[in-house]
């Protein structure tokens, strides 16, 4: 009785194989959620960096806009003419919008006007803005770049004013009867079925 009982309280092979395979199953389990969660902090800290980083530009782009004045410039060198508003739905060279902002802090030791020249670009797949130190630019007059939002597949942009809509607007500054508009729209695409538009006022601070 004292034999048969102790060969029936012993692990069979068959129980031993079934525990490690349990253990492997639970294992691979535990790895591959390890491996979605370290994906998902990833994911959202990116997300979370993109977000900041749209707000800081649509901030911009909001502030630049409303303090819009038509006063005319042209780029140093530029065989283009001078212009009042410059508009564009991404030029061949990436140029989308040109104009003269005014309300530019001087926070330097060098007393300068507040009028600035600045420029919104499409460059390599980053929403670029440009800016010159004063709005008629000169020979080594100081051109900042600043990269707003990056990794975009695409930009479109279109202007307005009441109910109608241009995919250019162009004011030389030799016009006399050509307006400026009011308002502009920005289509950001981020990839497949990823966008995001905004519009802002031309011309008016909130």
């Amino acid at each position: 009785m004292t034999d048969a009982r102790a060969s029936q309280s012993g692990i069979s092979l068959v129980e031993t194989l079934i525990a490690l395979f349990i253990i492997a199953l639970l294992s691979t389990a535990g790895g591959v959620m390890l491996i979605q969660s370290l994906r998902g902090s990833r994911l959202v800290e990116e997300r979370g960096t993109q977000a900041r980083e749209i707000q800081t530009a649509l901030s911009m782009l909001r502030d630049d806009f409303a303090a819009f004045v038509p006063r005319a410039s042209r780029a140093d060198g530029s065989a283009d003419q001078a212009t009042l508003f410059e508009g564009h739905a991404v030029r061949f060279d990436g140029r989308i919008v040109t104009f003269v902002r005014n309300g530019w802090a001087n926070p330097g030791e060098h007393p300068r006007g507040d009028l600035q020249r600045v420029e919104y670009r499409f460059d390599s797949g980053a929403l670029v803005r440009r800016s010159w130190s004063t709005p008629d630019a000169a020979p080594g007059s100081r051109i900042s770049d600043q990269t707003l939002i990056a990794d975009l597949q695409d930009i479109s942009v279109r202007y307005g004013t009441l109910d109608t809509w241009r995919n250019d607007w162009i004011v030389p500054a030799s016009s006399q009867d050509q307006t400026t508009p009011d308002k502009i729209e920005l289509t950001f695409r981020f990839g497949e079925a990823d966008e995001m538009t905004a519009r802002f006022r031309i011309g008016r601070r909130l």
